[in-house]
C-alpha cells in the first residue's frame, strides 16, 4: 500500500510538473475577449432616433438595448409585452417626447435587440431590466421617472417599482398578469407605495380579473384601477380613435406625477 502511495505521488508531481511547463511555453490569455456591442435589429426608428440607442446592463449582467429619445428632467420608461420588442411604444414614445420628456424605450431580455440572461433563474427576471433603465435615464440626469408597461412588461414595472430606490414617481400597468414566472407582480405591489394605475379591459380573457386583484392587493395610498371596453390587451388599450379617453388618462397621470 506504502508504494502504490508512492508511485501516485510521483505520478501527480510529474502531471503537475508537465502542466507547469505547458502553461510556461503556453502563457495563458489575459481575459476573455469582450462580446460585441449588441446591434440595433429593429427598423421602426427614424435616422435622428437611431443616435439615442444606449446599451446597458442590468444587475445579474444582462446586456440590454433601448433608445432614449426627448429632453427634459422628467423621465419615462416603457416595457413593451411578450412576443413583441420596444417598437410596440414607439408612437406613445414620441407622443411623450413631444411633450417634454425623456423617454426610454427598451427591449426587455431575450426580446428584440437585447441579450439573454446568463442564468437559467433569471431568464424571466424582467423586473431587472426596467431597474437598469430607470437608473440609466436618472444616470442622465432626470430628476422624476414614470413606469409604465404591457402585459409582461407590467409586471416587471409593478415588480421593479416596489424596489427602486429612491422612489419612482408613479407606475402604470396595461394588461399586468398577478405573475410572471419568477416575477411576482402580487407580491410587490403589497409592499409598493408609488402612485399606481392598473388597467385593463373588460373581454381581455382573464386580465380584466388579474387587474382588479392587483389593485385589491395594492398597498399604494394613492391607486387607480381603469376596467375599459373591448377586448384590447397592453400596449393596445391606447390605441384607435376609442382609446382617445384612456389615452388622455394615461397621459395626465405621468404629468401630474412627473411634478418634481
Amino acid at each position: 500500500m506504502n508504494g502504490r502511495f508512492k508511485r501516485t505521488v510521483a505520478v501527480l508531481l510529474a502531471a503537475a510538473a508537465a502542466g507547469l511547463l505547458a502553461a510556461a511555453t503556453y502563457p495563458a490569455t489575459e481575459g476573455k475577449p469582450k462580446p460585441a456591442p449588441l446591434r440595433l435589429k429593429e427598423r421602426c426608428l427614424r435616422p435622428a432616433e437611431k443616435k439615442g440607442v444606449v446599451r446597458f446592463s442590468a444587475a445579474d449582467r444582462t446586456r440590454l438595448l433601448g433608445v432614449i429619445i426627448g429632453r427634459g428632467s422628467s423621465g419615462v420608461v416603457l416595457a413593451h409585452q411578450g412576443d413583441s420588442d420596444l417598437c410596440i411604444w414607439m408612437p406613445h414614445a414620441r407622443t411623450l417626447a413631444a411633450a417634454g420628456y425623456r423617454v426610454l424605450v427598451l427591449d426587455l431580455r431575450g426580446h428584440g435587440s437585447s441579450g439573454l440572461a446568463r442564468s437559467v433563474l433569471n431568464l424571466h427576471r424582467v423586473d431587472l431590466d426596467v431597474v437598469a433603465a430607470t437608473r440609466e435615464l436618472r444616470r442622465r440626469g432626470t430628476r422624476t421617472v414614470v413606469l409604465a408597461g404591457g402585459s409582461l412588461g407590467g409586471a416587471a414595472v409593478l415588480a421593479a417599482a416596489a424596489t427602486i430606490e429612491p422612489a419612482v414617481q408613479g407606475a402604470i400597468s396595461l394588461s399586468s398578469p398577478q405573475d410572471y414566472v419568477r416575477v411576482k407582480a402580487t407580491q410587490a405591489v403589497r409592499r409598493m407605495s408609488v402612485p399606481v394605475l392598473f388597467a385593463a379591459a373588460e373581454s381581455d380573457a382573464q386580465f380584466a380579473d388579474e387587474a382588479r386583484a392587483l389593485h385589491a392587493a395594492s398597498a399604494s395610498p394613492d391607486k387607480r384601477l381603469m376596467i375599459l371596453r373591448g377586448g384590447a390587451h397592453g400596449v393596445d388599450l391606447l390605441r384607435g380613435p376609442a382609446a382617445a379617453g384612456f389615452r388622455a388618462t394615461f397621459a395626465a397621470f405621468i404629468r401630474e406625477h412627473s411634478r418634481g
